[in-house]
């Protein structure tokens, strides 16, 4: 088992050597999810199946199907005679296909792909059934073939004594008012049911690929961690410090009391890591309307921004890039500026010439973390995605406690596992908030 997830119903991961392999599997309840998220797929996969089938009968060309009855009856009760009749009826189908190869009558000779034979010993009925373009025509092949056998009958059977076998036309064939093919409605029908079997698979295979998150509870179920719910982005910058009492800044002390119901914020854990997922990184809107909110609340916060490579948490406050964090490779202390809200402090990322200096900064800034902590209240680091760049896992693992930040309809579940999986063992992740914009 995982050992910083609590086990789901859903999903759960477990170690193998150094990578954790997920799996999933889906109770009843996420199978109604599904059917609910996807189920106008459904519906257009069937119905473009029935449509396709109702093309593709208006497309065939009409069939008419003819149908004559014969009778053949011994001219009297004998039990030997009975058995032989019955023994040449059973030669009657392939003896009526063999009217038309022959030419007999002028009969087609295709004739006996269309032509359906059906003989009934016990009663001594024949139907023969002609399939044609014509109703006329059909009618015309059907009652010629009947006629025929019945030749074929006469001509073949035993004459002795007074025993003989007589064929005489129960039904004749009339030409059909209708035709018997194609049957729109049945095809439309069987394509409709045809749809609806390809459309389950196909809904599940699609809600499957589609990982983008949206929804958090469904997020939280495939990931196996808190995801929170999205949290609208001000427009503006700063809207905690310019509008206190409004419903930005409502929300952002929210977060703050979701983070301390979470367990994490002085003393116990006064350095929480903030990580972004992509390659844009972790909005610098977020992490400053949250430092704001708790320096509102009363205690001195620190905002550290901490992905090199991506700085803008000094945009906000209007702040210049350096002195900062990227100057940890020349000096020891990291530059501290004052910011307009009181109690509230800020290390901008700085300028960063080179990986190798963005490397080195963070391994000291990573060493420092729990001692600048201690003397800091609240220190909140900013962190590119642990997936994307490694180097920030040694401050992630410094902090002791994570949390992932993610736009909602944006991000993907498998950024998240990756970063999931770059941080287990590591820290304690509190879980997911998502965010957007307004």
């Amino acid at each position: 088992m995982c050992p910083i997830f609590k086990k789901k119903s859903a999903t759960w991961c477990k170690k193998s050597g150094d990578r954790l392999l997920w799996e999933e599997r889906m109770s009843a309840s996420e199978v109604w999810q599904v059917l609910r998220r996807r189920w106008w797929g459904i519906v257009v996969v069937a119905v473009a199946a029935a449509a396709a089938a109702l093309l593709y009968s208006l497309a065939q060309p009409p069939l008419y199907r003819a149908r004559a009855e014969l009778v053949v009856l011994p001219n009297r009760a004998d039990w030997g005679l009975r058995m032989y009749l019955e023994a040449q009826m059973r030669t009657f189908p392939a003896v009526l296909r063999s009217f038309p190869q022959e030419g007999a009558a002028g009969l087609p000779r295709d004739l006996g792909r269309r032509m359906y034979v059906q003989t009934v010993s016990e009663e001594g009925r024949v139907v023969i059934e002609v399939d044609d373009g014509d109703p006329a025509r059909a009618a015309e092949y059907a009652n010629t073939l009947g006629r025929l056998l019945a030749e074929w009958v006469q001509k073949n059977a035993p004459q002795v004594g007074r025993e003989q076998i007589y064929v005489s036309t129960l039904l004749p064939a009339e030409a059909p008012a209708s035709p018997s093919s194609p049957r729109y409605k049945v095809n439309t029908a069987a394509g409709a049911v045809l749809g609806l079997v390809l459309g389950l698979p196909l809904a599940f295979l699609w809600d499957f690929l589609d990982d983008l998150i949206t929804d958090p509870g469904r997020a939280s179920a495939r990931l196996g961690v808190e995801v929170w719910p999205a949290l609208d982005l001000p427009g503006d910058g700063l809207a905690t410090l310019h509008e206190p009492a409004g419903e930005a800044a409502a929300a952002f002390q929210q977060l703050y009391t979701r983070l301390r119901l979470a367990g994490a914020g002085p003393p116990e854990r006064p350095v929480l890591a903030v990580a972004g997922i992509g390659r844009e990184g972790l909005p610098p809107a977020l992490l400053s309307n949250l430092g704001v909110a708790i320096a509102q609340e009363g205690g001195p916060v620190w905002l550290l921004d901490a992905d090199l490579a991506h700085p803008g948490l000094h945009k906000p406050f209007g702040l210049p890039l350096s002195p900062g964090l990227a100057d940890l490779a020349l000096r020891e202390v990291p530059a501290r500026q004052e910011t307009a809200q009181a109690g509230l402090y800020l290390t901008p990322a700085g300028e960063s010439p080179s990986p190798a200096a963005r490397s080195l900064a963070l391994r000291r800034l990573a060493g420092m973390l729990p001692e600048m902590g201690r003397t800091a209240g609240f220190l909140l680091v900013r962190l590119p995605d642990p997936a994307e760049a490694p180097e920030g896992l040694l401050v992630a693992e410094a902090a002791g406690t994570v949390l992932l930040v993610a736009r909602s309809g944006q991000a993907r579940l498998r950024k998240v596992r990756r970063a999931l999986e770059a941080l287990a063992g590591r820290a304690r992740i509190l879980g997911l908030a998502l965010v957007k914009d307004r």
